[in-house]
């Protein structure tokens, strides 16, 4: 039931649910449009009954866990979805690159990729291009940049998690594993704040140990922006910081694929950013027409929870679009989605993508056998039209 607060809130429609006989949870999903207006998502899906489902799966033997994700694919605007493909590994990324679309995950540690030179009609096998590696992938938009593609992933690093990335070349066969290079792992987040003690705003909150999740990439692209410098593109990361609507920074080197510190005009390293939704996964891309960064994310709880309280799944109801000239100084744009109290109500992870004059979007939702957050069961669909007006 949609929460009668939100007065602007759009129609929703199901991308998937899983049966009610089944013991399957759904993951973030991944959205791509095509220029000819077609839509496909990408998700994974786990559970105990994940290992009887028709179709490609894969095994966590370090786990004992079965896998299997599914693309998606809508030709009417995301009225209606039909299954296109299904795959082996989970937490999958759709991009386009030319003609080809390809879908990169994480399979048992390592990444995975699939290639359809048809637009989602039909799918390479998989393909191993790292072999085994503990890494954590976020499902979001893959940053093409210049000549090159580049993907955030997390690795241990320091006895807890830093940022790495991964890199190609646009145009080339990315079916190779020689296209794919990476670059150093950062530290992790929690050994960074030492040295920008003196920033932050009192970010993070005493006594929370705060952590990267699920980082984005962005190019600064305004010549006027303090950023803004050739060879350099900019990690979010999501993080755990005890407090909700903030989010890490950090500069990438793109030449050698490392992190540095961001540095304030007087030297000092700027870590922390204001972020919508920066406690929970989001999405974010730059809008050429617009000339704008654009985010999806979780507009959180009321009020100012903090501590622990600030990761409670009380604020994982609602989402929202902001849009920013300068990744600092937010604007809401509009409200997406309201899923309403209790498990069932849950709407989180969205990705986003234009599509013509629209924004659309998806996320995993609750259904009516979910307990909790990570039980979503349903994948859900949304647009708000001609979003580019709410720049305002």
């Amino acid at each position: 039931m949609t929460d009668a607060r939100e007065t602007n809130v759009g129609p929703e429609t199901v991308v998937y649910a899983v049966p009610d006989d089944k013991r399957i949870s759904v993951g973030a999903p991944s959205l791509l449009a095509l220029p000819n207006g077609k839509l496909l998502a990408a998700f994974d899906q786990t559970g105990p009954d994940v290992k009887s489902l028709a179709g490609k799966k894969g095994h966590d033997a370090k786990r004992n866990r079965w896998m299997q994700g599914r693309v998606m694919a809508s030709s009417d605007g995301g009225a209606t979805w039909q299954l296109a493909a299904t795959f082996p590994f989970r937490r999958a990324s759709l991009f386009r690159d030319g003609g080809d679309v390809y879908l990169l995950g994480e399979a048992s540690g390592g990444l995975s990729l699939m290639r359809s030179p048809d637009g989602g009609g039909s799918w390479s096998a998989p393909m191993e291009l790292t072999g085994d590696l503990d890494l954590w992938v976020a499902p979001t938009a893959l940053l093409a940049d210049g000549e090159s593609w580049y993907f955030p992933v997390l690795m241990p690093s320091g006895g807890g998690m830093g940022v790495t990335v991964f890199r190609a070349p646009r145009g080339a066969s990315l079916m190779n594993r020689k296209a794919w290079t990476q670059g150093s792992v950062s530290p992790p987040l929690a050994q960074l704040v030492p040295a920008a003690a003196g920033t932050g705003c009192g970010v993070p909150l005493g006594g929370v140990a705060p952590a990267w999740r699920d980082p984005v990439l962005a190019n600064v692209a305004d010549p006027g922006h303090p950023w803004h410098a050739a060879g350099v593109l900019h990690v979010l990361g999501a993080t755990s910081s005890g407090r909700q609507h903030w989010a890490a920074v950090a500069r990438l080197a793109t030449a050698e694929l490392a992190f540095a510190p961001q540095l304030d005009p007087d030297g000092a390293p700027w870590l922390w950013l204001p972020v919508p939704g920066g406690h929970e996964k989001f999405d974010l891309f730059y809008d050429e027409p617009s000339r704008m960064h654009w985010l999806v994310g979780s507009r959180g709880a009321r009020g100012l929870p903090l501590g622990p309280l600030a990761a409670r799944e009380e604020g994982l109801h609602r989402l929202g679009l902001w849009v920013s000239e300068n990744l600092a100084d937010w604007r809401f744009a509009a409200a997406l989605a309201a899923g309403g109290e209790g498990p069932a109500g849950i709407r989180c992870d969205p990705s986003a993508a234009p599509c013509g004059t629209d924004l659309v979007w998806v996320c995993r939702a609750g259904g009516p056998r979910s307990r909790n957050a990570r039980e979503t069961t349903q994948i859900r669909c949304g647009r708000a039209p001609n979003f580019r007006a709410r720049n305002g």
